[in-house]
């Protein structure tokens, strides 16, 4: 009797995970560089997370700011506002 429920729960499982959804927790990635800075913008669950790599030559370091911006915002403008606040950073 083992060997029939053995069969059935994994007949049982296997029709569960099937009708799943798969949900994509980052969609994919979008880098672009201007004046010596990294822009990395990736989608997630929630909205949209913009890195930026910047070189600093003083300590001669590489750093990051990370930015997330939430879904429901306008994401154009959003990205607008970071590049102009990264750029009179550097």
């Amino acid at each position: 009797m083992k060997w029939l429920k053995r069969i059935v729960v994994k007949w049982v499982k296997d029709d569960w995970y099937n009708s799943q959804p798969v949900q994509d927790v980052a969609v994919g990635a979008r880098s672009v560089e201007i004046d010596g800075l990294s822009f990395n913008i990736m989608t997630a669950t929630g909205g949209t997370v913009v890195q930026v790599r910047y070189y600093d030559r003083k300590a001669d370091r590489n750093g990051y700011h990370t930015h997330v911006i939430p879904d429901g915002e306008d994401i154009a403008s959003r990205i607008g506002h970071i590049v102009s606040m990264e750029l009179l950073r550097a």
